[in-house]
């Protein structure tokens, strides 16, 4: 068996082609220690840019992206990166996660970096928490770069990487980037239990980032669901599930959780580590909207910025600022649509946190819709289900008036019946 050298990620980057297209892993696979090297050696390699989905850490690499020596390309900027977002320096691509794996292809990835559990006896190694696109990156590079870290947990799925696949293994010097729980409040709590009463017997949950779908898996271990499994992404609140018998995790052919991404921490981590109950696929696989159609039972539960009278979705500016991206919602709303008893589901609280702004609207304050009207079957705030599919404009409008926050329910009512009406 042969080992790739050992060596420092200083001399590691520097191996990197001039005008290469690189693309670093994500979430808690993002390679801290990689970054950092090429940050710092961004000035002295000639025409390297750099792509990746949502990184966790301190985005060491962003002053030399932003000095204009490593063009930055992100499709969901989080953390550092959404004040960072400049033109030609950090930009961001609009794109489903269904799509970045071939987007790989069509932006001509050559260079891969990636964080690794150290290899077996076999030279196996794996790619821990991070599936999603990181599998087609490494597989159509031409160099691969991966810092090792013994806290990557091996995962099932498509995480294998053979060391005879790695061009430069790395000593990673920084700990695994971890995603700790969202802070829950009563508002969040609210919502998720109207959210809860929604969920049919056995149903396949996707869920997004924030409060509400934290509160919302910590209530299924109290409820009297069974069978519920999830798609799209793993968090720390799962866990329990498979303890209390709600998720699935023996005996049953059907992972209890299929997944792109784990954005946890070390109780996450080591409850997946060599679990076949939590598989983790290529976004390609695991958001593929055909495939998922097939589930029964699927209930999309996405967030939002906000929510405007006619239904159009907002997840993506506030105001004109890029806050998030579109991530796998698009996906798995088209994936409910098709499924049998499927359903699509927008979660929010009613105002922003301060409590000034309604995030119901009468109109959209950005230009972008993340998702048309016709997607949301139900929007949900703390105030209750405002149901939407099968209802006329004027229905739905006055629907989602009556879930906003009492200050200011009498003004979207009043603008509900400004809503434009079909005429035969």
């Amino acid at each position: 068996m042969r080992l790739p050298p050992s060596t420092s990620a200083a001399t590691a980057v520097r191996s990197i082609p001039p005008h290469s297209s690189a693309v670093a892993s994500p979430g808690c696979g993002t390679p801290e220690t990689l970054l950092t090297a090429l940050g710092e050696a961004a000035e002295e390699l000639d025409g390297v840019r750099l792509f990746s989905g949502l990184q966790l850490g301190s985005y060491p690499f962003l002053p030399a992206s932003l000095a204009g020596h490593l063009p930055y390309r992100t499709w969901h900027p989080y953390g550092p990166a959404r004040a960072a977002l400049t033109p030609g320096a950090v930009d961001y691509v609009p794109a489903r996660a269904s799509a970045v794996p071939e987007l790989l292809d069509q932006w001509q990835t050559s260079v891969a970096l990636v964080r690794v559990s150290p290899p077996d006896s076999d030279g196996w190694c794996s790619l821990g928490p991070s599936a999603s696109y990181v599998r087609r990156a490494v597989d159509r590079a031409g160099l691969v770069l991966a810092e090792v870290d013994p806290a990557v947990p091996r995962t099932t799925g498509d995480t294998a990487v053979h060391v005879s696949a790695i061009d430069h293994l790395v000593e990673a010097d920084t700990p695994m980037c971890t995603f700790p729980a969202a802070r829950r409040d009563a508002t969040s709590d609210r919502v998720a239990t109207h959210v809860l009463d929604l969920l049919p017997e056995g149903c396949t949950l996707q869920l997004g980032i924030g409060a509400v779908p934290e509160a919302l898996t910590a209530f299924l271990a109290e409820s009297d669901l069974r069978d519920v499994r999830f798609v799209g992404m793993a968090n720390d609140a799962m866990v329990p599930l498979f303890a209390a018998g709600i998720t699935p995790s023996t005996g049953d052919p059907r992972p209890g959780v299929l997944a792109a991404e784990l954005m946890g921490t070390a109780t996450l981590m080591d409850f997946a580590d060599a679990n076949p109950a939590v598989v983790l696929r290529s976004s390609d696989r695991s958001h593929a909207p055909r495939a998922l159609a097939q589930v029964p039972r699927l209930v999309a539960i996405n967030s939002a910025i906000e929510v405007d009278l006619a239904g159009q979705v907002n997840a993506e500016l506030v105001g004109r600022r890029q806050v998030s991206g579109i991530g796998g919602s698009a996906d798995f709303v088209e994936a409910a649509f098709g499924s049998h008893g499927g359903l699509s589901v927008v979660a929010l609280t009613s105002t922003t946190p301060d409590g000034r702004h309604s995030r119901l609207v009468p109109h959209l304050t950005s230009d972008v819709v993340s998702l048309p009207r016709h997607t949301p079957d139900a929007v949900v705030t703390e105030y209750g289900v405002a149901w939407l599919r099968g209802r006329t404009v004027a229905e739905r409008a006055r629907a989602l008036a009556d879930v906003a926050h009492p200050n200011h329910r009498t003004a979207l009512l009043t603008a509900s019946a400004d809503q434009p009406q079909e005429h035969g």
